[in-house]
């Protein structure tokens, strides 16, 4: 059975439960996104899926979108500082989902809940799901240990030096290089461009008021360096080399930077959040057909220092100013109304470091 989503009236259900969220609602922007699942967030944009959203009553649509708003609020992507992003997460969720139903709202009748969750921070229930899952992968060592002690190991080759290259996520592990030179080179180039973003800056969020008298929590500054990377999806491309490019760049970038990455033809399809190899390996390369720089640039959140857009250039470039870096890997002169410009040499046409730069 489909219900009926309206945006506006959801967010005047949310108001009703919570009016001093009006502030807070007023900044943030809210974007339908057919690949939202059905919800999501990244920097100050709401995204939803209207199709996937009638799946569900009004009052957990309206719990929905109050989570993502939450989110936001208290920051949480930006507390992350490190942590491993699927536990953090979680935490992040059982917290507002807690929030939520005890200020009135309805939650998915499918929601799983941690009572624990109540009354505390974030980063606290974040300690109490990593003991649950040391605990969990403990005793799953010790039960593959008692099936393998039963079997015999007829075939085991070891991995070669490329193979542990590409070996996720793990703590150490090495990033491959690009193959292109073309674009090696280009990513080189960037580390000037990008120095700028990387210095520190520093956001405040008072818990006591956004949930006055319900969440007691003082926060500190913290760095939240940002970029965000678009990738030309309906350019002639691979796959590989897209991802060898956000690599690339990734590595430029402190540890903790938030980096994230989305794709656009005629339509842009979502951020996608990078913080490992494994992010990186699963990124889901999306679009074909034309292109429109217009929806590239206003695809951008406020939140980011650092903007980059690689194309091939073919299309025409967008009346909205945006100081954006772009890197066209073709030789097609491209002149957008603002930003830099790098041209990356492809591989058989590169001959030196030849990158040039166009301010506007």
């Amino acid at each position: 059975m489909d219900f009926r989503f309206d945006l506006q009236e959801t967010q005047s259900n949310i108001l009703e439960k919570c009016p001093e969220w009006t502030e807070t609602m007023n900044a943030v922007e809210f974007r339908n996104v057919p690949e939202a699942s059905p919800v999501g967030f990244s920097g100050r944009v709401v995204y939803y899926n209207s199709r996937r959203m009638r799946e569900y009553p009004a009052g957990v649509q309206a719990f929905l979108i109050a989570q993502q708003l939450l989110h936001i609020q208290l920051y949480h992507m930006q507390r992350r500082q490190g942590r491993d992003p699927r536990l953090w997460k979680a935490a992040c969720d059982a917290v507002t989902d807690e929030l939520l139903i005890a200020d009135g709202f309805e939650p998915p009748y499918n929601l799983r809940r941690y009572t624990e969750a109540r009354g505390i921070s974030a980063e606290d229930m974040y300690e109490i799901l990593l003991e649950q899952a040391e605990d969990d992968m403990d005793d799953s060592e010790d039960d593959r240990a008692e099936e393998q002690a039963e079997e015999i190991d007829v075939w085991s080759p070891a991995r070669s030096d490329d193979q542990k290259k590409q070996s996720g996520d793990l703590q150490g592990a090495q990033d491959r290089e690009i193959e292109d030179p073309g674009l090696a080179h280009a990513v080189e180039g960037l580390s000037d461009l990008l120095e700028p973003s990387l210095q520190v800056d520093y956001d405040w969020f008072p818990a006591d008021r956004i949930r006055d008298g319900i969440l007691k929590e003082q926060f500190k500054a913290y760095p939240v360096p940002h970029a965000e990377i678009l990738l030309d999806t309906s350019a002639s491309i691979d796959e590989d080399l897209l991802r060898a490019f956000v690599r690339g760049v990734k590595g430029l970038l402190r540890e903790d930077a938030v980096v994230r990455v989305g794709c656009f033809d005629t339509e842009f399809y979502g951020f996608q959040e990078i913080h490992s190899e494994k992010d990186i390996s699963d990124l889901e390369i999306v679009g074909a057909g034309g292109t429109d720089f217009e929806t590239a640039v206003t695809a951008f959140t406020g939140d980011a220092e650092t903007k980059i857009i690689f194309t091939d250039g073919y299309a025409d470039m967008p009346e909205t100013r945006c100081d954006a870096i772009w890197l066209v890997y073709s030789d097609t002169p491209v002149n957008p109304p603002g930003g830099r410009v790098l041209y990356v040499k492809k591989p058989e046409e590169t001959r030196e470091h030849e990158i040039d730069f166009l301010i506007t």
